[in-house]
């Protein structure tokens, strides 16, 4: 008797839909199709982690590349002779097509996944220590809100329980009672930037993203003066930095750093950690001790 596995049917024929899902090409009932199981699929939704991955990077190594100036002065030239697109000029513009396609993959097959620049940067002078420090926060929030689009996502209560482990499941009730009310808990998971590990959590409303960010101290710390913090909460002082529309706070228990990283206002972005910071430390204080 022949198995049938459903999932590994439905997995081959979402996986079809992936480029097409990418350039938002799929009609409503096919995209809800796909989002649907994304959301309850890791292997596929890794998948379409990896194919957004290399768009990005052929898209920037051919941007990168141009046609040598000599070929792009002869192929002038051959336009001007003629107002007809002749079969000649033709085949040399598909040769030079061809030329950057080729220089475009070996760009891709000699790079390193983690080389890829980040599209949004934080541009942090080395004296500027806490700025350093805040930067930890808010590449990871880009890396993996912005470019890989988790920002995007929804994950079940059972699922975020699951990527966070025992020791942080009970973050998301905490920042659910913390966060203002027209925001929702989208994913919360662990990720890996730069050889980091760090406890996200990603919570949207209508229009705004605002992730928590929790990982180990490295040697890193905030200045012991605290003078350039912005507000001196309970437990301890919180920064602030902003780059690129992006806000900033950060604040330091003995073992990790935690920032609130998010496209609101300064103000607000503030007022977010401000909320969490005492439940958050408590939380880290129990595991540090």
């Amino acid at each position: 008797m022949n198995v049938i596995n459903f999932e590994d049917s439905r997995c081959k024929r979402v996986r079809s839909y992936l480029d097409s899902y990418l350039n938002n090409e799929l009609m409503v009932e096919t995209n809800h199709e796909v989002l649907t199981h994304l959301e309850r699929c890791e292997a596929c939704s890794r998948s379409l982690e990896d194919r957004a991955r290399v768009k990005a990077q052929l898209k920037h190594a051919v941007m990168q590349e141009y046609a040598p100036a000599a070929l792009r002065e002869r192929i002038g030239v051959d336009l001007r002779r003629s107002r007809r697109f002749s079969f000649n000029t033709f085949s040399l513009a598909v040769a030079a097509a061809a030329a950057v396609l080729v220089i475009a993959a070996a760009t891709f097959l000699t790079s390193s996944p983690t080389e890829k620049p980040l599209s949004l940067q934080a541009e942090v002078s080395p004296s500027d220590l806490t700025g350093q420090v805040l930067k930890i926060g808010f590449d990871d929030h880009v890396f993996c809100a912005i470019d890989h689009q988790l920002a995007n996502k929804q994950f079940t209560p059972e699922q975020m329980a699951e990527k966070l482990g025992p020791e942080y499941a009970g973050l998301v009730a905490l920042v659910k009672e913390r966060m203002p009310r027209d925001y929702t808990v989208a994913v919360g998971h662990r990720c890996h930037y730069q050889g980091r590990e760090f406890i996200h959590l990603i919570m949207r409303n209508q229009n705004d993203v605002v992730s928590l960010v929790i990982t180990r101290k490295n040697g890193e710390a905030f200045p012991t003066d605290g003078v350039a913090a912005i507000v001196q909460a309970a437990g301890g002082p919180i920064y602030h930095a902003a780059w690129a529309n992006q806000q900033v706070a950060g604040l330091e228990t003995r073992d990790h750093l935690v920032f609130v990283v998010s496209n609101e206002t300064s103000d607000a972005n503030l007022q977010i950690a401000m909320s969490l910071a005492p439940s958050v430390r408590d939380l880290l204080a129990g595991l540090e001790s």
